[in-house]
């Protein structure tokens, strides 16, 4: 009977002092929950948006003073660097172009009577200067060139049959197949992007570019001195195709239902004018700060969350940056600070990954899968913030086989935000969308690859133009993101149960 009494009283204390233990996490997880603020938040949002950094495109002085910014904020935390040589930073070379004045974009006119009209174009609703453009002027026909890809292996050629040396052409974003959850898909990803389809170009004798993408900035377009390059918005556009019986709509239908080009000369005389200067001597980084996980075995397993630092910079006006992508940034900076102030000890480790060069084509989250800091293996996931700063609700997507990653985030919600939610696990993909964000580059080599959206998104978004500042995004919802991410992450370090089959 005396053992049974002192075994009683050992599970008694026993199940009190995991009751304390749960009472003191659950103290210490709100204590810094409400710590997190849209008020210093905001301050970070300014911060980066701030003339000090114009515009943050990777490669200039202004990028690396970000970057600087955010490794201080880090240190300051107390979330331990995890770069080069036991520094914050990720190097990696990344030469850039500085656009001088917002050059200039006209059209030809030829009246019945002989008489010649130059109709000027708006910048920047109806152009953009090419921000990798060579240095120049060029005045020349236009020929359509679909979506100027020349694929052999794919039996597809938008340059079969047109001859383009000297003349400007004229090329769509993205490629005939648009289908990205069909493993057919990766025979045309290398053709998706900017820098292929001006390096064609170039190939092909093409002296101008002009680039239906919106008229929005994009640094991504590789550099090439030899050829002027210009993006157009709707108006340019519909006056290219004016009185030629056919619409760049048409086309792009018919060539992606019957994967057979439509190249053509438009018979259209355009002049593209830009003022560039190349600095090949351009630096770029990652900042990478850690929170180590405490328990021997699982601190060698990590979480990384990361999101682009970089913006598009300046060509004519500054292009701040702050949904695109300050907000994604500062969400993670959010979460930093609590998980490192907490108190709580991670089992896990955390990371918290800051890329430059996304908007130059995704170098910097390429150069960090080609020498991460832990290795795939022992990676439990990548999680993607990229614009999530526009929004009434919040969003977490992952594929299938790991849909149990996305428990954390519904329950930090259900528990303690109460936001409308919707978790998204469709069934496996060799390829996370297209090849647009940084998530890409974990996907497509095997990464448990996640993304944070914030739906329901009510305020004008200014992408890759001037006016993404801070009051074009809404500061409540990212304090929201960044309330879940450190919930979650915090809850899914300490995890030990937590396995992949």
């Amino acid at each position: 009977m005396k053992r049974f009494k002192i075994l009683l009283i050992f599970f008694l204390i026993s199940d009190l002092a995991i009751i304390n233990a749960q009472d003191d996490f659950e103290t210490k997880l709100l204590n810094q929950f409400h710590k997190i603020t849209s008020e210093e938040m905001m301050v970070w949002i300014e911060k980066l948006c701030s003339p000090e950094f114009n515009g943050r495109l990777t490669g200039t002085p202004e990028f690396i003073a970000s970057a600087e910014w955010v490794a201080i904020k880090l240190k300051e935390w107390g979330v331990k660097p995890a770069g080069d040589e036991g520094d914050y930073f990720q190097w990696f070379d990344q030469p850039y172009t500085v656009v001088n004045d917002i050059g200039n974009l006209s059209l030809k006119i030829t009246q019945s009577d002989g008489s010649v009209i130059i109709k000027n174009y708006n910048y920047p609703v109806e152009y953009y200067p090419g921000m990798n453009s060579g240095n120049g002027e060029v005045t020349a026909e236009v020929i359509y060139a679909g979506y100027g890809v020349s694929a052999p292996e794919l039996n597809y050629d938008d340059y079969k049959g047109i001859d383009v040396k000297g003349k400007i052409v004229l090329v769509n974003r993205d490629v005939p197949y648009a289908d990205t959850r069909n493993p057919e898909y990766k025979k045309w990803v290398g053709y998706c992007y900017h820098q292929y389809k001006l390096e064609n170009a170039v190939k092909h004798g093409a002296a101008g570019f002009l680039y239906i993408d919106g008229a929005s900035a994009n640094p991504n377009i590789l550099y090439a001195p030899s050829i002027i390059v210009c993006g157009i918005g709707t108006q340019p556009l519909s006056d290219i195709f004016a009185g030629l019986n056919t619409s760049n709509t048409e086309l792009t239908t018919r060539i992606k239902k019957t994967f057979k080009p439509a190249s053509f000369n438009t018979g259209k005389v355009m002049t593209i004018r830009a003022n560039t200067t190349r600095h090949p001597e351009g630096k770029g980084c990652n900042v990478i700060g850690i929170i180590e996980g405490v328990d021997p075995k699982l601190k060698n397993e990590v979480i990384i969350i990361g999101g682009h630092l970089d913006a598009v910079g300046r060509a004519g006006k500054v292009v701040n940056g702050a949904l695109d992508n300050a907000s994604g940034v500062v969400d993670i900076m959010g979460a930093a600070k609590a998980m490192a102030q907490s108190g709580i000890q991670l089992k896990r480790s955390v990371m918290f990954l800051f890329f430059g060069g996304e908007e130059n084509g995704l170098i910097g989250s390429r150069f960090y899968t080609q020498k991460p800091v832990f290795p795939k293996e022992k990676t439990i996931t990548f999680i993607n913030l990229d614009m999530v700063g526009n929004g009434t609700g919040l969003s977490v997507n992952a594929s299938n086989p790991y849909k149990q990653l996305l428990t954390y985030f519904e329950e930090a919600n259900s528990k303690y935000i109460h936001r409308q939610f919707r978790g998204s696990a469709p069934e496996p993909m060799e390829y996370y969308g297209r090849p647009r964000s940084d998530s890409f580059n974990f996907s497509s080599i095997g990464y448990r690859t996640m993304s944070i959206g914030t739906p329901g998104g009510y305020k004008r978004v200014f992408y890759h133009l001037p006016g993404d500042d801070p009051d074009a995004i809404t500061i409540d919802i990212m304090e929201d993101v960044a309330k879940m991410i450190y919930v979650a992450l915090t809850n899914m370090a300490n995890d030990t149960t937590l396995t992949f089959k």
